[in-house]
């Protein structure tokens, strides 16, 4: 269903007021009057669709993460890793790596509100489940469960390094030179040298 013309227009001043305040001052010195103020709308308006400031960054974070999600488990499916086709999966991570860039503002303003730490574990957490997932789903078989679980922990960390430095660099790299890196270090990297 299709948000109301007015109530996409009051998330989107929301929006763009915790952008710019957050050029100005730090996260913990912003108040929901500021943010009011700055989206020209009052305190009672922010307050019928986020509970805090907290709350709108966080929703920000499960947009995003959805968003992520959708895609990986849309496209990267098969019975066994082998069944992905190459180009496709190269799709995907350009796709993903051309969605980060659009919203870099906001998983900018994620990470300056909550902290990088706070998103990296976030990210980590969700991308960990995804790879048990598809771990399970496509039959790979480890040493162990604990090495499995270090392995995902390792390759999930790797990536919100990564992404982060990208989108704190400016985006300067094309996303096709950050999905190589992706595929050199992932895939032709810590895959190949454990065997899936």
């Amino acid at each position: 269903m299709k948000k109301d013309l007015r109530v996409q227009k009051t998330l989107h001043a929301i929006d763009q007021a915790i952008i710019a305040l957050l050029q100005k001052k730090s996260f913990e010195s912003i108040t929901i009057q500021d943010i009011s103020n700055e989206a020209m709308i009052n305190r009672g308006t922010f307050y019928s669709y986020y509970k805090d400031k907290y709350e709108l960054i966080e929703s920000y974070q499960e947009s995003m993460m959805s968003d992520i999600e959708q895609l990986l488990y849309k496209n990267i499916t098969g019975s066994s890793f082998k069944d992905v086709d190459e180009r496709h999966l190269q799709e995907t991570i350009l796709q993903m790596f051309q969605y980060l860039k659009d919203n870099r503002t906001r998983v900018l303003v994620i990470a300056n509100s909550l902290g990088s730490a706070s998103l990296a574990k976030y990210f980590s957490q969700h991308m960990f489940d995804f790879y048990k997932v598809k771990s399970r789903e496509f039959g790979v078989e480890l040493d162990s469960e604990t090495f499995t679980n270090y392995l995902i922990t390792y390759i999930t960390n790797a990536h919100i390094g990564i992404l982060l430095k990208w989108l704190k660099g400016g985006c300067e790299e094309s996303i096709d030179e950050m999905a190589l890196f992706i595929e050199t270090f992932t895939i032709n990297g810590v895959f190949k040298t454990v065997g899936i």
